[in-house]
């Protein structure tokens, strides 16, 4: 099994360990962090040419897709509730395969940012999604 965070086999992963990048990523939002195990790692080694590719995507519309994401889920960091240093954040990073879509971006502070690195976590609150646009099921 691997770390849904990682992508690491479990048995290396130090994302649960007190102190890791993850338990502080987790504390900042005021929220727990148990194990998410994958059955298989996320992908390895994209091409630079896709990452690229990727990045040149992300600057194209970054504008629009933060503003949509601002409207959707709220002008501030998905994790800590910050207002400031706003930035664009994969999910899934491009370094493990993930794309640049508005599906798989969400906002984050710079800090935040910064200690989620490539560890993959949706922080996105789709209850407030749903307040803001809306959609009630």
């Amino acid at each position: 099994m691997y770390c849904g965070y990682c992508g690491c086999l479990i048995r290396r992963c130090n994302c649960h360990e007190p102190g890791s990048d993850l338990a502080r990523f987790m504390a900042r939002g005021g929220r727990g962090a148990g194990p998410w195990p994958r059955a298989q790692p996320y992908k390895r080694a994209v091409p630079p040419q896709i990452k690229r590719r990727e990045r040149a995507t992300l600057r194209a519309r970054h504008e629009r897709w933060h503003r949509q994401l601002a409207e959707d889920f709220g002008e501030g960091c998905a994790n800590c509730g910050a207002t400031d240093s706003l930035v664009l954040d994969h999910i899934v990073p491009i370094a493990k395969g993930g794309p640049s879509a508005l599906d798989n971006l969400q906002l984050l502070c710079a800090e935040c940012n910064r200690l989620k690195g490539k560890l993959v976590i949706d922080c996105r609150d789709f209850t407030a999604a749903r307040r803001v646009t809306g959609d009630n099921d």
